[in-house]
């Protein structure tokens, strides 16, 4: 049986809601509704065996979700505290760096916001004259690459997973080996990119292995429209 609490002596006070037009008219079913402590039907199980099974199979079902639950939790991550605090940083205050997306013809410029080393956004930087801040749906999308599972997470060689000594160790002989060549049998296929890094990195493997071979290939033809000026106008308009 529901033990019903004496009433409270003491006057109420504050602003008192009503939980439907039942308790503002305080019939005589909302006053046995309140009462009742289970709902209708739940007091019907008068037989043992019939309630029994129907504690089994809840107590079941109660097992068999939290098993699902406990699957389905994220990885255990432990925070540790800084050896070393980094300058400016507040912990649950996000930063921003200015960046840059490169693209075939050009670069954006971006402001990129992260949480504790990893970002989360980026927007386009107002304070650069060639955007005044603006952005296109590939460079917002682009966060997203960050956190592809697809990316690699670990070193592999011939298809088989190997230590990060192991793999470092095999690049550094490919290295040697290639150099002992001058780059001979080394071909590189890249995509179109206007990047002042790349070029740098394609000027350095050009003068420390001549023999190596650089290409560039697109599926699309981007200087479609050059060559059509070209043709019309006589120069790249």
């Amino acid at each position: 049986m529901k033990t019903i609490p004496p009433p409270c002596p003491e006057p109420e006070n504050g602003v008192r809601y009503w939980r439907g037009l039942d308790d503002l008219a305080d019939t005589p079913d909302f006053k046995a509704f309140v009462d009742r402590e289970f709902p209708v039907g739940a007091s019907e199980f008068t037989d043992g065996p019939s309630r029994r099974s129907f504690v089994k199979l809840m107590g079941a079902s109660l097992a068999l979700a939290g098993l699902g639950v406990t699957g389905c939790r994220r990885p255990e991550e432990r925070i540790y505290p800084f050896g070393k605090q980094p300058e400016g940083y507040i912990h649950g205050v996000p930063q921003f760096f200015a960046t840059a997306m490169p693209t075939r013809t050009g670069a954006i410029p971006l402001v990129a916001k992260q949480h504790d080393g990893r970002p989360v956004k980026v927007e386009g930087n107002d304070r650069h004259p060639d955007s005044n801040g603006g952005t296109d749906a590939y460079a917002q999308a682009s966060v997203l690459g960050l956190y592809d599972p697809d990316r690699a997470t670990r070193f592999t060689r011939s298809g088989n997973g190997v230590s990060r000594e192991s793999a470092l160790d095999a690049l550094t002989t490919l290295a040697a080996e290639l150099a002992s060549k001058q780059g001979a049998g080394l071909a590189v296929l890249a995509g179109q990119s206007s990047s002042p890094s790349r070029a740098r990195l394609q000027q350095a493997i050009a003068t420390r292995l001549p023999q190596a071979r650089w290409f560039t290939y697109e599926s699309v033809a981007f200087d479609a429209a050059e060559r059509a000026a070209l043709l019309a106008t006589g120069k790249t308009v």
